[in-house]
């Protein structure tokens, strides 16, 4: 019975993963998003021996870059390897929200249940979740930490596993920082919910953690130390994002803000929370009060990683989706427990209906073609920038080059031309504590580059100042050729191209 049990189990997950792998492979063709394409371009030039930071510009840390850049080895350049990135962390957030949900008492059935809604609520159009972005990494990192809490939470960590949901942490913090609270939140209500004989063990267990999050960061510094990059790294990473995020204190007086989210995005959280609270609330009354109140640390520090960094981003809210898989998993225990013996197979109801509301919420999104998902969540600018960056491709000599003002890094992955300069998006350049040195940097590299075009994006020459040293020097080398919906394209003077009159205006979106 328990080989029968295992096996449907194993076929329930496979089922599930199957459920990821063709959500996932429907927006295959989907016109790519800024964040991502900009991942991809560093990790390509990472490996051709550009360096990060230094040259290759981006205020996220390492991790992201070195993920797309090892995605690259394995499935090249390209969509191949951002679709490899999205399954493989698809599917491993599964696993764990499965290894999540069927502790605390849930079983392997509240472990399939939290396994299914992630599968189902994963790819969500309004939360920009159907592709690789760093809350999908973060996702997976955070869920699987979360499970090596709430599976060791009666006979404690250990060192091994302390150390294991250390790593966990440390790695998602090199993907972004905020993720720290999470971590935080979890190991301190660990730490409080410790009965007394067992207080001096956890604190030394979650010592450790902290020592591997310290330890790993140090690392870090020594590296680019050792480079001689570290004030470059330190400028990115954490000055200027302090810039980016604003008031951390007003940040987080938000934190009942919601007016920014999105009635889709409310929508597809809604049938999780309801479930969670549910489970939460009955959980605490009836207990065991512990994993549902590392759940709902759980929950508050995704919360306020949702909020520090000040952009409510629709994105931002996949950090929502481990907290309510897993506790929509548990909740069966608690819902079970609280009914009669006769009763009993009720507590499946809310699992159902909360599968079923996602169905019917996330079914029309897939009768949409790929190119309407990007539409809906963005407007029409990547699929332009897309159907541009293709004609640049036929218009551009081999040996000719172009740069891009403005922040569509897509024009160089999907062109597959690389970049002239390591700056590669134009917002850092227009206000901050590194726009003047980010500037000297570019127009150091346009100088010795000498690009044949330059791509001028609507949006951004909008929000430049018209002193600004970029246009300044754009007005005395380069002349207007052709415009498309979004974007204008200049030829350097004396060019081949400053002679030819391009009709690019049936450039728009479709």
């Amino acid at each position: 019975m328990a080989n029968l049990t295992n096996a449907r189990i194993a076929l329930a997950l496979a089922g599930l993963c199957g459920v990821i792998f063709f959500s996932r492979l429907h927006t295959y063709g989907e016109p790519l998003e800024r964040d991502l394409t900009t991942y991809a371009v560093i990790g390509h030039e990472m490996l051709g021996g550009r360096a990060l930071y230094t040259d290759l510009w981006d205020h996220k840390p390492p991790a992201i870059h070195l993920t797309y850049a090892a995605a690259e080895l394995i499935a090249g350049y390209g969509r191949d390897a951002i679709f490899l990135l999205n399954l493989a962390a698809g599917v491993a957030t599964l696993l764990a929200c499965y290894a999540a949900g069927s502790a605390a008492g849930a079983g392997p059935m509240g472990g399939v249940i939290s396994a299914a809604l992630w599968a189902l609520a994963s790819g969500d159009l309004a939360l920009e979740a159907n592709q690789p972005n760093v809350e999908v990494f973060l996702n997976c990192l955070m869920a699987a930490g979360f499970a090596v809490f709430v599976r060791k939470e009666k006979s404690g960590l250990g060192i091994r596993g302390a150390a294991f949901a250390g790593a966990l942490f440390a790695l998602a913090s090199l993907y972004k920082q905020v993720v720290v609270v999470e971590a935080g939140l979890i190991t301190i209500a660990y730490l409080a919910l410790a009965p007394a004989q067992q207080r001096k063990v956890r604190l030394g267990e979650v010592a450790i953690i902290a020592a591997i999050g310290l330890f790993t960061w140090a690392i870090v510094f020594e590296f680019f130390l050792l480079q001689g990059h570290a004030a470059t790294f330190f400028e990115a990473v954490f000055t200027y994002n302090r810039f980016y995020a604003g008031s951390a204190w007003a940040n987080l007086t938000r934190i009942s803000a919601f007016h920014p989210i999105s009635a889709d995005t409310l929508a597809v959280l809604f049938p999780l929370a309801m479930m969670t609270v549910t489970g939460l609330v009955l959980g605490l009354v009836t207990g065991p009060r512990r994993p549902w109140i590392l759940l709902l640390f759980f929950a508050i520090g995704a919360h306020i990683a949702i909020l520090l960094p000040g952009h409510f981003f629709p994105h931002y809210y996949q950090l929502w989706l481990p907290p309510l898989v897993i506790g929509g998993g548990w909740s069966i225990v608690v819902i079970r427990r609280c009914l009669s013996p006769k009763l009993g197979s009720l507590c499946y109801a809310a699992p159902a209906i909360a599968g079923m509301v996602l169905i019917a919420l996330e079914l029309p999104s897939y009768r949409l073609p790929a190119s309407e998902w990007s539409r809906k969540k963005y407007g029409d600018i990547f699929i332009e920038t897309d159907q541009l960056a293709l004609r640049l491709d036929q218009l551009l000599s081999p040996g000719e080059k172009f740069f891009e003002w403005g922040s569509e890094s897509g024009l160089y992955h999907t062109s597959g031309r690389d970049p002239i300069s390591g700056v590669v998006f134009a917002d850092p350049l227009l206000a901050g504590p590194v726009a003047a040195k980010l500037t000297r940097r570019l127009l150091d590299d346009l100088d010795h580059a000498k690009p044949d075009l330059i791509v001028l994006n609507d949006e951004t020459i909008a929000q430049t100042s018209p002193h600004h040293p970029m246009l300044t020097w754009l007005r005395a080398n380069y002349l207007p050729i052709a415009r498309t919906h979004s974007f204008i394209l200049a030829a350097r003077a004396g060019s081949r191209l400053a002679g030819e009159k391009l009709k690019l205006a049936e450039i728009a979106p479709r």
